[in-house]
């Protein structure tokens, strides 16, 4: 047991640290001629108690330009909006007289630390690293790129030792699927409940995040390696039993697997389809609900949804006495009211039985006593020396034996006459009650279905109205969704006939695997390969059942530390009477909000800006949290749309809840959150875009090309470079 509660956690951190914990921590960052950062360096707080590096910045200083360059510099061209194609590196006022192919260069430098126990001690190791990536990309209106290429340096006091392969690192520390979770642009942040993705699309996100900060991903390959091992062990058994049954039936296992493989592979396409077009689906279903907002509309948009309600209300309910019609003919009442014939006959012969006193059968205990009294029932004697007594004696043992014969014969039908009181009484009454449970029931059900065929027949008449609005492409975008549609639904029945098809195969697989080891322990060499073959079916159960406790146990440890966070990020306390109850995470990986009475809130609609702010940023730390992965959260305007309390509880929380945080701030953002920042930040600086003089800088930075420059005033400070209009008109004011 306790190997299985272990396996999870540390499997985890050995797929990406080699076993023991660790941490993450960026420690500086260098970049030139990325957009804006023509030739700028950062440095970030690496302190394990003052965690916060504020880097602030005005909009249009860069601060989503460096997100976007260090996600490119770790990872590469797939980090770039849409991974790169036709997204411009190069500055745009690039001079072509220094050059018609600009060098792009970006630098980032990080530290490991790892614990491992050796001997009952813990000890501690660090190793800094230097990753380098750049690039050429041609200035034209295309901007062409060529391919970038990464290296990396193990730093030591020696010098820099280049690392070959520097993508298994990288990957194994901030494994590209969690960019959003350790990179989080502010405007984007709302990824896992934003209103302008399907559902489907939502939750394929959370559950991939989930996934892999907590090493699902990493049992899902050890389970995979441990089948292949099976596999083999398998043509082993084949190998054994040469031109018997026990090679047919391995040979059928070998080639059962493939073709599980084969289904798996087209069960995870048709997920993958069905997830794409639910996403187009949902993209018309937005753009037609855009379409009747405007003007007269809105009413028709409303009667739409309202159909819609009812008629889903209405199956409900159809479902519900299609069930009770159901149910009426499986009762007992109906089942005797049509045997009633027979059972009647039955029942008349029993009741003539009884009436000649042939049941109950009380002949032999009768008879029995006359000759122990030597008496017959009729007076005369039965008494063994006398002639006529003998002769009636014989009789009497005559019928003693003819009775014992029948005696099993009587006990049943005994049996049955008493057992079957219940079905005698009341016939006609219970007739009576069936059919008029039987009439209500029908006229129930024909009730709900006229009314269901009603509101049908409105729905499509509203549909026909829509259709016909000589204004819009409406019609067009329905046509559109229904082949999106149609589309959608036959990748979703593919993927239930896949399920229905390795449902089968399983069971087929597992009769086999029975007859197998059955036919191994038969064989001399048989015992070998069973005995392997038990440890790759013990070795998957482990592995099935951790992935299982993840699932259920690691998900609501995520879930309760996010609604944890979240509450205390927006101050909603349920016990004085919060709107917002409390938040979850669902088996089905959907973040769902509750209000009052278990109301839910749908958190892209019913919420503020500010608490959908709260709820991502809640998930994307009590994840990392949870899972104990040490990575920095580097985060472009957490606080965005927040403001008062909320906007310090957010900060405080965060701080809190990370390992390492790196947060690019307004000055909005940061006004009124200062003392959180004194007492959490080692590092602080401000970023001005020139191009900002003279409109919003008060002094003229004397530079001509654009570049976003540093400067070392903290979230306090200001100098003559950074000095804002706005903030000048606070200093007159303050000082008059």
């Amino acid at each position: 047991m306790q190997c299985r509660r272990a396996f999870p956690r540390d499997a985890a951190r050995a797929g990406r640290r080699d076993g023991g914990t660790g941490l993450m921590k960026l420690l500086r960052a260098e970049f030139q001629n990325f957009r804006l950062l023509r030739d700028l360096e950062l440095e970030f707080s690496s302190d394990s108690v003052r965690k916060l590096t504020v880097i602030r910045a005005a909009n249009e200083s860069g601060k989503t330009t460096i997100l976007h360059a260090l996600q490119w510099a770790l990872y590469g061209d797939a980090a770039l909006p849409g991974k790169g194609e036709g997204f411009r590196l190069h500055p745009i006022d690039w001079d072509a007289g220094e050059g018609r192919r600009v060098p792009i260069t970006a630098t980032v430098e990080f530290e490991l630390t790892t614990h491992r126990r050796a001997g009952g001690q813990l000890r501690e190791t660090r190793r800094r690293f230097r990753l380098v990536r750049s690039a050429l990309e041609e200035v034209d209106s295309q901007s062409r790129r060529l391919a970038s290429t990464v290296k990396l340096f193990a730093l030591n006091d020696t010098g820099a030792t280049p690392i070959e392969a520097p993508e298994a690192l990288i990957n194994d520390e901030l494994p590209p699927e969690l960019r959003d979770v350790f990179f989080t642009d502010g405007d984007r942040a709302l990824s896992f409940i934003e209103a302008d993705v399907a559902q489907s699309t939502k939750r394929e996100r959370v559950q991939r995040a989930i996934r892999s900060l907590l090493g699902l991903g990493v049992i899902d390959d050890a389970i995979k390696h441990v089948r292949k091992s099976a596999a083999d062990v398998n043509r082993k058994a084949k190998r054994v039993g040469t031109g018997s049954e026990l090679t047919r039936i391995a040979s059928r296992l070998e080639a059962m697997e493939e073709y599980r493989e084969k289904l798996e592979g087209e069960w995870e396409d048709a997920k993958q389809q069905f997830g794409a077009f639910d996403e187009k689906v949902d993209e018309i279903d937005r753009k037609i609900a855009a379409a009747l907002q405007k003007g007269d509309k809105d009413k028709l948009r409303m009667d739409l949804e309202r159909a819609k309600a009812d008629i889903g209300q209405l199956d409900n309910q159809l479902a519900a006495a299609t069930k009770e019609h159901s149910a009426l003919f499986r009762s007992r009442s109906i089942a005797t009211d049509l045997l009633d014939p027979v059972l009647g006959r039955a029942f008349d012969k029993l009741e003539e039985l009884h009436d000649q006193g042939k049941i109950p059968n009380t002949t032999i205990p009768i008879l029995q006593d006359r000759l122990a009294a030597e008496i017959c029932i009729c007076g005369e004697t039965l008494e063994a020396r006398d002639p006529g007594g003998e002769k009636r004696r014989a009789h009497i043992k005559k019928l003693i034996d003819d009775s014992q014969r029948a005696d099993e014969i009587q006990k049943i039908i005994t049996d049955l006459y008493y057992g079957a009181k219940p079905l005698q009484s009341g016939g006609d009454a219970r007739s009576s009650a069936w059919l008029e449970d039987y009439r209500k029931v029908v006229e129930r059900r024909d009730g709900i279905q006229e009314l269901r065929d009603e509101a049908g027949r409105s729905l499509r008449a509203l549909e026909i109205q829509l259709d016909a609005l000589p204004d819009t492409d409406i019609q067009g975008l329905r046509e559109t969704r229904r082949q999106y549609k149609d589309q959608r639904d036959r990748h979703l029945s593919k993927q239930s006939a896949l399920d229905t098809q390795l449902t089968g195969l399983r069971r087929e697989r597992e009769k086999l695997e029975f007859e197998r080891d059955r036919l191994l322990r038969e064989q001399k060499k048989g015992a070998r390969i069973l005995a392997e073959l038990e440890v790759t079916q013990d070795v998957t159960k482990v592995l099935q059942s951790a992935y299982r406790r993840i699932t259920n146990e690691e998900l609501q440890k995520v879930s309760d530390l996010m609604n944890s966070v979240f509450l205390e990020m927006i101050g909603a306390d349920p016990e004085l009477g919060a709107i917002i109850r409390r938040a979850e995470i669902s088996y089905d990986f959907d973040i769902i909000v509750y209000g009052p009475n278990d109301r839910t809130l749908n958190p892209d609609r019913d919420l503020n800006g500010a608490s959908r702010r709260a709820l991502t940023l809640a998930f994307i730390l009590a994840l990392t949290k949870v899972s104990e992965v040490e990575a920095p959260n580097v985060i472009d305007t957490p606080l965005g749309m927040t403001s008062g309390f909320v906007k310090r509880s957010i900060l405080r929380t965060a701080v809190r809840e990370s390992a390492q945080l790196i947060l690019f701030l307004t000055h909005d953002e940061i006004a009124g959150c200062e003392e959180i920042i004194d007492d959490a930040a080692d590092r602080a600086f401000t970023l001005t875009n020139p191009a900002h003089y003279p409109r919003m800088l008060v002094n003229d930075p004397g530079i001509n090309d654009r570049r976003v420059l540093r400067c070392g005033c903290d979230h306090r400070g200001e100098c003559q470079l950074c000095v804002r209009h706005a903030d000048a008109r606070v200093e007159l004011e303050e000082a008059l």
